[in-house]
């Protein structure tokens, strides 16, 4: 993973933590059982978790696109600075 993938992957680990106790605690104050908020909060952290690494896989196929667009431009922009640089010259010739 890249350096971008590796911060989006610490950001979503803390968002699902900040999400899991504020399920709990919202939980916890509808007076649930200790029992259920541990199989309820597993399965919420699994859900949490499955949504995260689809977002994170999205969001680093986005990046992946973005820096190819970057790098398809550079290319064409480089192309665009020779032709210019030839029809410079060309100018000059003649003139």
């Amino acid at each position: 993973m890249n350096r971008e993938t590796d911060r989006l992957s610490d950001v979503l680990t803390e968002m699902s933590a900040k999400a899991l106790v504020t399920w709990m605690t919202h939980s916890a104050l509808r007076d649930i059982p200790r029992e259920a908020l541990l199989v309820r909060g597993s399965d919420f952290v699994y859900a949490l978790q499955a949504n995260f690494v689809l977002l994170r896989d999205v969001l680093s196929e986005t990046l992946e696109d973005i820096e190819q667009q970057s790098h398809d431009l550079e290319e064409r922009l480089d192309s665009l600075e020779q032709r210019l640089q030839t029809l410079q010259k060309d100018t000059d010739i003649l003139y």
